[in-house]
This record gives structure tokens, sequence and C-alpha cells, in this order.
């Protein structure tokens, strides 16, 4: 890894511990993968392998402005489907292009929707993991928190004014 990105890194993860201890944020374990789009937000407990295997709908039709769709969008960003910058928290056209190619690649021609369902958040959360003090959370190259108590996913981008909480109902902080 380069220098540049170790520091960029290693400025995210301070930025998350700091929010994390001011907030009660934190990826410890609680039971077992509860999350509906009911609850507000995309959500879990326990271990983190299934947070996100119950979750609702996103698609240009159903939650299309959301911290839930900037969530998928950083996903996409990380598998390299989209730019940084294209996390807006907005399903457009390019978010379901992008998504059709994922689910393609990951789940086969056949699951390629462009939808956001069960399925392919399911198939996600295979890729999320802690890190080795246990605290934060990582999708890829960047650190995403679940609060303490709530159980509610949150991120950060370079193009985020703040943190994001994964709501389904608002997308307070994204552009």
């Amino acid at each position: 890894m380069n220098k540049n990105i170790r520091r960029k890194t290693s400025r995210r993860v301070t930025a998350l511990a700091a929010a994390a201890l001011a907030f009660g944020i934190a990826a410890g374990p609680a039971t077992t993968a509860q999350a509906a789009t009911a609850h507000g937000a995309v959500e879990g407990w326990g271990s983190h392998k299934d947070d996100w295997a119950d979750e609702g709908l996103l698609s240009t039709t159903k939650h299309a402005h959301s911290g839930a769709t900037g969530l998928w969008q950083l996903v996409l960003w990380q598998d390299g489907y989209l730019a940084e910058s294209d996390v807006d928290c907005k399903f457009g056209p390019k978010t379901q292009a992008a998504t059709k190619r994922w689910q393609r690649d990951r789940l086969g021609a056949a699951e390629a929707d462009g939808v956001v369902g069960n399925k392919t958040f399911g198939e996600a959360s295979k890729n999320i993991w802690t890190t080795d003090n246990g605290f934060s959370i990582r999708y890829g190259y960047i650190y995403i928190g679940r609060h303490v108590t709530s159980g509610e996913y949150f991120f950060h981008t370079s193009y985020t004014a703040g943190f994001v909480k994964a709501s389904y109902t608002s997308a307070a902080n994204c552009r």
C-alpha cells in the first residue's frame, strides 16, 4: 500500500474512532441480525457477516435518495464499479448499471436486475470484516461503523459532509 493511501486510511480510522467515542458508536456484537426498512436504516446485531442479508429494497424507485443507497454505492466503489465521487446517495442510472454488473459478476446473469435486495446485500455482507482490535468494521479499504445501541450503520467518504447514517428515509450529509 503506498504512503498516500496509508495516510488517508489512517486519517479515516482516527476520524471514525473519534466519532465513535463521542457518540457511543462501536462495532461490538449484540444478538442476531435483524433489519428491514421498517426499522428505518441498514442495521445489524451480532456477527457483522449476516447484518445485510435481510435488508429492504434499493432501486431507482425504492429508497432512491437515501443513506442506505449511499452505503450500497460505497460497496460498488470499493469493489471497483463506481468512483468515490459517485457515492452521492442517489440511485440513478449509473448506480443501476453498476449494480447490474456487480450482480452479474457475483450472483450470475439471471440475478442481474439492478435492484438491491436481500440476496444482493447478503452477498456484499460476506465481504465485511472487522479490524484487529474488533472496534471498526471495514468494507474494502473504507471503514464503516455500526452504532452500539441501535445497530445502525454509518459511513464517511471524502465527498460526504460528515458521517452518513445508512437510513432508508434520509440522505443527510450526502451531496
